[in-house]
């Protein structure tokens, strides 16, 4: 049996999307121990293939920022489109998987067809630090339609990764309540991550970042929510 323990699946990435400069500090402090070495010295694959339109392609630039913010160089940035333009043995060779936000349905049947599925496995399991982003966290899940029932469907099959279904942006569903399936149903907020091992997983909160949600005048996600950056 395998034994890995750098999965990390985020809502909204590394900083309160209402204060985009303002990092969530357990989360960045978990991934800095996943990651065992300064950010400066990490290459990141980034992979913004589920970020298929233009708002969450504004979403994925703001989390490549936010990478730099954290101190990644740009030059250890490598975006990846899963088209076959990197080797196997070179994705091997980067620290970090980073997958941003986006359309879930887009992303896993891009990973599908491009067989990414099988060195996505190959990267964790050699420990190397996996993070997802809401579309990037959920395609972790045994499959990306289980909150929704769909949880026997092979064409929404996903990594199983964590053994749980996950809902995204739970802040913007007001009155939502975990549901009675197979699998816990992990409701995530803008202020938390999931730490995933081989073992199981640990939620982690910044408990300085929750926000109280006006639902006369909720925003929408995307750019609504993440401020402007400079």
């Amino acid at each position: 049996m395998n034994t890995w323990q750098n999965v990390l699946l985020t809502d909204s990435g590394f900083f309160d999307p209402f204060d985009l400069g303002r990092p969530l500090a357990p989360i960045v402090e978990r991934f800095s121990h996943m990651l065992d070495k300064p950010f400066s010295k990490a290459r990141v694959l980034f992979i913004p293939v589920a970020a298929c339109d233009d708002e969450s392609r504004q979403l994925a630039d703001i989390l490549g920022w936010e990478l730099e913010k954290l101190g990644f160089l740009p030059g250890h940035i490598t975006s990846y489109e899963m088209d076959d333009s990197i080797s196997e043995s070179a994705i091997l060779d980067f620290d970090v998987m980073f997958f941003t936000g986006g359309w879930c349905e887009h992303l896993l049947k891009q990973i599908k067809a491009s067989h990414f599925e099988e060195i996505i496995k190959k990267f964790v399991f050699s420990n190397k630090v996996y993070v997802g982003v809401s579309a990037g966290s959920i395609i972790a899940t045994p499959n990306i339609m289980g909150c929704y029932g769909g949880a026997e469907n092979e064409e929404t099959a996903a990594l199983g990764l964590i053994p749980a279904y996950i809902d995204c942006h739970c802040d913007l569903k007001p009155d939502l309540r975990p549901k009675q399936l197979p699998l816990p149903h992990i409701l995530l907020h803008f202020n938390q991550a999931l730490a995933v091992s081989s073992d199981g997983f640990q939620l982690l909160e910044d408990l300085e970042a929750c926000h109280t949600i006006d639902w006369t005048y909720p925003p929408r996600f995307g750019v609504e929510v993440f401020r402007p950056i400079d």
